[in-house]
């Protein structure tokens, strides 16, 4: 849901096909489950500490950094959208 990947072709309504236990590598777009929330982004390594940095394909939204938790469900390999 929403507008936060249309930079990237997602629009709200989409569904995408995700691979689960693949390797990530930064730039890729994935599914995280991010302080309890699940959320689909860019993901890029945090110079400063190591970490990660979900981001969104949209300049109206922040990016995301985890406060507590930052698991990686699946890497995002295709998109499709209903056309009626």
């Amino acid at each position: 849901r929403g507008d936060s990947m249309k930079d990237a072709g997602m629009l709200d309504g989409d569904m995408v096909v995700v691979e689960r236990n693949r390797p990530t590598k930064a730039g890729d777009i994935v599914v995280a489950l991010v302080d309890n929330e699940v959320t689909v982004k860019y993901l890029y390594p945090l110079k400063s500490s190591g970490g990660w940095v979900l981001k969104p394909a949209n300049p109206d939204y922040p990016d995301i950094v985890a406060q507590q938790s930052l698991e990686v469900l699946g890497v995002v390999v295709g998109v499709f959208r209903r056309c009626d």
